[in-house]
């Protein structure tokens, strides 16, 4: 008698356990979602650019932005998301340089790379982006190669 109550309550435990342990564990991946691998590889760049990226995770409602600042010929950064599905609010590169070039004293590229989701939300995909050629304000003069996985 004693031998199945033990049994009953292990087996009781142990069930238990299986049910509550897949949801445990969905919690404990909370921490990072998916991600956008960028590299840029490029043969020269115009002034002082900066690209902003603005990510919107629809699972934990937060809105994260990222500044790039385009310093070296290659560059290379990780962007995170905390949850599976996001939005690209936001891709803005802009041209601040020096005085001595008047005609690109304030020129921005909207919905650079084409990344901007248009309220398409993207779920469970991670990007990973490769920029080349010059980086101008003419869109011509380089390519933004974007591969989803």
């Amino acid at each position: 008698m004693r031998l199945t109550k033990i049994l009953t309550r292990t087996c009781f435990i142990l069930a238990y356990a299986c049910w509550i342990a897949p949801t445990m564990a969905g919690n404990a991946n909370d921490g990072i979602g998916q991600n956008i691998h960028i590299s840029a590889q490029l043969t020269s760049y115009t002034g002082k650019p900066s690209w902003l990226l603005v990510i919107r995770d629809v699972d934990h409602n937060q809105t994260i932005p990222y500044v790039f600042d385009f310093n070296q010929n290659n560059n290379f950064w990780l962007v995170f998301t905390y949850g599976r599905n996001y939005l690209i609010t936001a891709s803005t590169l802009q041209f601040s340089p020096y005085r001595s070039m008047p005609c690109y004293s304030q020129r921005k590229i909207k919905n650079f790379c084409r990344l901007e989701s248009n309220g398409r939300i993207i779920s469970g995909e991670s990007i990973q982006i490769t920029i080349t050629g010059k980086l101008t304000p003419y869109s011509d003069t380089f390519k933004c190669h974007v591969m989803r996985f």
